[in-house]
């Protein structure tokens, strides 16, 4: 039998593996770019140009891809005909009018994608002073039926060339888009939950199950044989609902090989992808035998490289102390929620197949492993703040403080749950062994609490998906 001591030497060696391999797989990879805005604009919001205005800029702060047309310019006579390229690796878009824009007031409406995927729009407006411009021609601004027909278009195809020109604001506040971004968050908790919950479980089966709980590996291994299937799922809903937000809405156009291209810009297609790879990895891999199930183990370690990929630790400085720091968080993190979830599924299976429960060895075990995880957790959490919020004051008032003060807050309840058991519920088990009855109501005891620590950490992952995604900014 391992002593504690033994016990948390090897944890502390599962843990250097795991981050100097998930370290490895996320160094090289390119920057990710969580939450790209736009910096500044020429002509800016709200101003008034003397003179004719040759081009609109737009610079962000990251560098984006266009979508759709990217920049549409709406003026006096309509929808202004432009030309967009890109500039400075991405850094600075450019809409360049066919012909200069004269005195009136102008409406700019931009769609872009962050390097990390997600879809951004936004509208400004400005206005260019001088003489009233010549009203144009009906004929020339509302060509007739028959002109269209003539110029090989039908009425219908010039109400679909207006309706994919229009780049509404408003169209990324549809009921559609709301509940796409919706789906791509949970999408994303699922894929954490499983990753998670797959890489701890099999670091649970190497540390804790020793001597004769060795015969309820298999039975740790099927979870993380879910684990792998549950990871996909969420990948297949992510890319699906962030490809009908590209499409603002469009669920048809959703389908189609540009919105779905769209939706896997930048570093997406890096993190998705070594995120679909190593979940295959994961189910495919995990065998009857730990030693058998050593592509279930790098499969675990490629989907925490692609999680630590599409993070908000890939835009602060130093990268590679906030990078180490991510890499940390998560593995203890994946240590401590599968670790629970697994110990839950087996003493459930036990009960269920009317095994001796005897989990006191389990839960004396799992004890040493979890306090190590929650204090790395601990440590980890407060460099990636440190680094990644530019002011205390984001703390609480911005979206991703309030969210980060929600996280800590249900995290202290779980720990609080773990502490309980660790210090009341063990030893009961500890000490209650000899007898019967009384064994068995302390293990569903350990049961009861082990149920409610995984219900928080759920609430946890789902936190943690809305964290991804909120803005550090006020």
């Amino acid at each position: 039998m391992l002593g504690p001591t033994r016990i948390a030497r090897s944890s502390i060696r599962l843990a250097a593996g795991l981050l100097a391999a998930l370290v490895l797989a996320t160094w090289c990879a390119p920057v990710a770019a969580a939450h790209t805005k736009l910096e500044s604009s020429a002509p800016a919001d709200g101003t008034t140009s003397a003179g004719p205005v040759d081009d609109v800029t737009l610079t962000f702060t990251l560098p984006v891809t266009t979508l759709g047309e990217g920049i549409v310019i709406d003026g006096p006579g309509g929808t202004v005909p432009t030309d967009v390229a890109a500039a400075e690796d991405g850094l600075v878009l450019v809409a360049t009018p066919t012909v200069p824009l004269t005195a009136g007031n102008y409406t700019v409406s931009w769609t872009a994608a962050a390097q990390d995927g997600h879809p951004l729009e936004g509208t400004f407006g400005f206005t260019v002073a001088g003489p009233d411009p010549v009203p144009s021609e009906p004929a020339a601004s509302e060509p007739t039926a028959s002109e269209s027909a003539a110029s090989g278009h039908s009425a219908h195809d010039m109400d679909d060339m207006d309706d994919d020109m229009d780049h509404d604001a408003a169209a990324m506040d549809s009921t559609a888009t709301n509940v796409a971004g919706v789906l791509t968050r949970l999408g994303a908790a699922a894929a954490l939950w499983g990753g998670l919950v797959a890489a701890g479980a099999l670091a649970f089966a190497a540390l804790v199950l020793r001597g004769p709980d060795r015969e309820d590996v298999p039975v740790v291994l099927r979870l993380v044989r879910w684990m792998g299937g549950l990871i996909l799922a969420g990948l297949l809903v992510q890319i699906s609902a962030g490809s009908v937000l590209v499409a603002h809405g469009d669920v048809a156009a959703a389908v189609s090989p540009s919105s779905i291209a769209g939706s896997l810009t930048g570093t997406t297609r890096w993190a998705l992808g070594l995120q679909a790879v190593g979940a295959v990895a994961v189910a495919a891999g995990a065998r009857h035998t730990m030693r058998g199930s050593w592509l279930a183990i790098l499969g675990s370690v490629l989907v925490g490289a692609g999680h630590v990929l599409g993070g908000h630790s890939n835009t602060a400085e130093p990268r590679w102390v906030v990078v180490t720091a991510d890499v940390a968080h998560l593995s203890a993190a994946a240590v401590w929620v599968g670790g629970v979830v697994a110990m839950g599924v087996l003493l459930h299976s036990r009960r269920r197949e009317g095994r001796a429960l005897d989990a006191a060895l389990i839960g004396a075990r799992f004890s040493v492993v979890a306090a190590v995880s929650v204090a790395v957790v601990g440590a980890a959490g407060v460099v990636l703040a440190v680094e990644i919020l530019d002011r205390p004051e984001q703390i609480w008032e911005s979206a991703w403080g309030l969210l980060l003060l929600a996280k800590i807050a249900v995290v202290a309840v779980v720990g609080t749950v773990g502490a309980y058991s660790h210090f009341r519920v063990v030893p009961q088990l500890s000490a209650r062994r000899s007898r019967v009855r009384s064994a068995r109501k302390a293990n569903n005891l350990l049961r009861r609490s082990t149920l409610r620590e995984t219900s928080l950490m759920v609430v946890i992952v789902l936190i943690t998906a809305w964290l991804v995604a909120a803005s550090v900014e006020v």
